[in-house]
């Protein structure tokens, strides 16, 4: 009977009817809410298990792969899949990107037997883009998440809002967009590869050459040093990338004081505003 019951849980959850910005949450809804904030690690899994998802609906295989559902299990939840639905009716998150959040739900499912009613859980979130989630053992693990908040609580956001809700709660839910291969399309020609970095020496002394690493976004630029003997590096932190200027600020190399020191204007008579120890 608990296999039996374990395959129903699966086909009653996976066959619910999909609306067109909104999925139906069915069963007796618990009171509590809460907003799960995920590790790095934790979004990364969830990108992984979305990606396959979206792998299962573009080639009709019958289920995702055995590393999809170990991530499954390990994080007790998954991507909500409807059988039989192509991905433009589902809510899978196809953008390939990490998820940061999830706000979720816990509701209590019942089937009459005939000698008694059988009950189970299941879990409901929605990330922050309104793509959906399901699980049957609680809350997400707490091995995905860094922290999480009780909506209605101050300052904690709301990814997965109820028709009952006070007006006055907090909303962050956003419509999902439902997938398009139109769309994706234009969006992959409108947004080509980023133009390569380029690097410049901006210093060189004693077996030591200091180089600025300047990229398309002028936040990403940086400066490192690198030992050409050891062949290690370091980067010199504290930088605003934006603002560096080869041309006005001073890099100097001090071996003899294993340092490198970046100076406000052109010689090191000028404020030092960032330095690292020699690799």
């Amino acid at each position: 009977m608990a296999t039996f019951i374990s395959r129903f849980v699966l086909l009653c959850t996976l066959s619910l009817p999909a609306f067109s910005f909104a999925i139906t949450i069915q069963g007796n809804i618990h009171p509590e809410r809460y907003t799960f904030f995920l590790t790095e690690k934790g979004g990364e899994m969830l990108r992984d298990m979305n990606n396959e998802a979206v792998n299962v609906k573009h080639s009709g295989k019958a289920r995702a792969s055995v590393d999809a559902q170990n991530k499954a299990a390990a994080a007790n939840i998954s991507p909500l899949l409807y059988p039989g639905a192509p991905l433009e009716q589902n809510f899978i998150r196809y953008d390939g990107k990490p998820v940061k959040a999830l706000t979720c739900l816990i509701t209590t499912r019942t089937m009459p037997g005939q000698n008694k009613d059988y009950a189970w859980e299941e879990t409901y979130c929605l990330d922050e883009t309104g793509a959906a989630y399901i699980g049957t053992k609680g809350w997400p693990s707490r091995t995905i998440f860094s922290k999480s908040c009780a909506v209605g609580a101050a300052d904690c956001p709301v990814y997965l809002s109820m028709n009952n809700d006070p007006p006055t709660m907090r909303n962050d839910a956003v419509q999902y967009v439902p997938y398009s291969r139109e769309r994706v399309s234009g969006q992959t020609a409108r947004n080509p590869e980023p133009k390569l970095t380029t690097t410049e020496t901006v210093a060189e002394q004693d077996g030591y050459v200091v180089s600025f690493v300047k990229a398309s976004n002028c936040a990403d630029n940086k400066l490192t040093v690198k030992n050409k003997n050891s062949g290690k590096t370091a980067a010199i932190a504290g930088l605003n990338g934006c603002t560096f200027d080869p041309k006005k600020n001073a890099v100097i190399i001090f071996p003899q004081n294993e340092y490198v020191g970046v100076y406000n204007g052109p010689t090191n008579a000028s404020e030092e505003i960032a330095s690292v120890d020699l690799p």
